[in-house]
């Protein structure tokens, strides 16, 4: 195959496909993430009346991922978005097709008339199966999530060993919030009469939080972008339960405070990697997303950043059996990148070419292989 890296399949740990089609993110760079928030909410609010999008936004982000290496992914869909896996779902009877992933039902209200509602939804998802497929839960954050509601999802991940994933200590409005019910995620919550400010006590913290979620069988924290210095001992100290989801690329969007990876190392934090969507990254390549930390945070290690878009994301995700490592037993699923011509330190080298990542079948489809014969075919 010349001068390639052979790699276990990405492993992109945070995504929502739902997205896809978008040909860029909303809004505009460095906004901030309450008025991102509110062009989201609005565009979803349209969706029922465009008959058929959820299919092919489904479709398209699935041959994304594939093509750029990505072999597992941790998505999270709402339960519009759910009812189009399902409908996909005779496509995986071929299960070479299938592209296996986690699939975290998102939950979100504040309204505890609402909680009997969704808490019997969660119970039923859990029941489900689904080939090619785990199942997981998503309470979506902590200012959409009424705290009986996370309650009720982290008892039923224990009892059902199902994994959850949760957006947390994500934007400046969000840590306002929880402090002081105040701020733009309160004024957009109010304006879509989605703000009951009884739900949640004062001066919370997303350690309250993650004290909570160490308690269900596997969480996901995604983003993780303004977590202290206790915060990330927290979740060091838990990581047999607790991993955390950087996205790059969707943080640099949002200009965030800058990201503290090398301190979540440093402390023993799992850390896995995802691309989160296409409104709020230009496209959904977790090679890309690798190359991008490699550049911003240079002192991080190379070999430490690929283990973090495979075997990291696989262990977060609950499929490392599977899945994230080239190790006899597991599925068979492999990445090619090609390198250049000659090379000191492979990993180095790999972080710069990583963005180019293709599933195994498409390099060898693109003709960088040559025909077997006889005399050279694999033995």
């Amino acid at each position: 195959m010349g001068n390639v890296a052979l790699l276990p399949a990405l492993v992109n740990a945070h995504t929502h496909l739902e997205f896809s089609l978008f040909e860029k993110p909303f809004g505009q760079a460095g906004e901030s993430f309450a008025r991102w928030l509110k062009q989201m909410v609005a565009w979803r609010r349209e969706q029922p009346a465009v008959q058929g999008q959820e299919e092919l936004a489904l479709e398209q982000g699935l041959r994304e991922c594939k093509a750029a290496g990505v072999g597992v992914l941790g998505e999270i869909a709402t339960p519009l978005f759910a009812d189009a896996w399902n409908r996909r779902q005779p496509a995986y009877s071929q299960q070479q097709s299938a592209t296996p992933h986690v699939r975290f039902l998102e939950l979100l209200s504040l309204n505890p008339e609402r909680m009997p509602m969704l808490a019997t939804l969660a119970d039923e998802y859990c029941q489900r199966t689904a080939a090619a497929c785990t199942l997981g839960l998503s309470p979506h954050a902590p200012y959409t999530v009424h705290p009986e509601l996370l309650s009720r999802t982290v008892r039923l991940s224990a009892q059902c060993k199902v994994p959850l994933a949760m957006h947390l200590a994500e934007s400046r409005e969000e840590l306002e919030l929880l402090a002081t019910q105040t701020g733009e995620l309160v004024e957009l919550l109010q304006s879509l009469t989605a703000w009951y400010p009884d739900a949640l006590p004062l001066n919370l913290r997303p350690l309250d939080y993650l004290r909570t979620l160490a308690q269900a069988h596997r969480a996901l924290i995604a983003h993780g972008n303004y977590l202290s210095p206790e915060e990330i001992e927290f979740a060091a100290q838990h990581r047999e339960r607790l991993s955390v989801v950087y996205c790059p690329r969707t943080h640099a969007w949002f200009d965030h405070d800058p990201y503290p990876l090398a301190a979540m190392l440093r402390a023993g934090v799992r850390m896995a990697v995802g691309t989160d969507s296409r409104a709020s990254n230009p496209d959904l390549s977790l090679g890309k997303e690798l190359q991008f930390i490699h550049q911003r945070h240079p002192s991080v290690d190379s070999a430490e950043i690929l283990k973090m878009g495979t075997l990291n994301g696989a262990e977060a995700l609950g499929i490392s059996q599977d899945y994230g490592s080239l190790t006899p037993g597991k599925t068979g699923r492999l990445a090619a990148v090609e390198l250049p011509a000659e090379n000191d330190s492979p990993y180095e080298v790999l972080m710069t070419s990583i963005s180019t990542c293709q599933s195994l079948e498409k390099f060898i489809q693109r003709g960088s292989a040559p025909s077997a014969s006889a005399e050279n075919a694999p033995r």
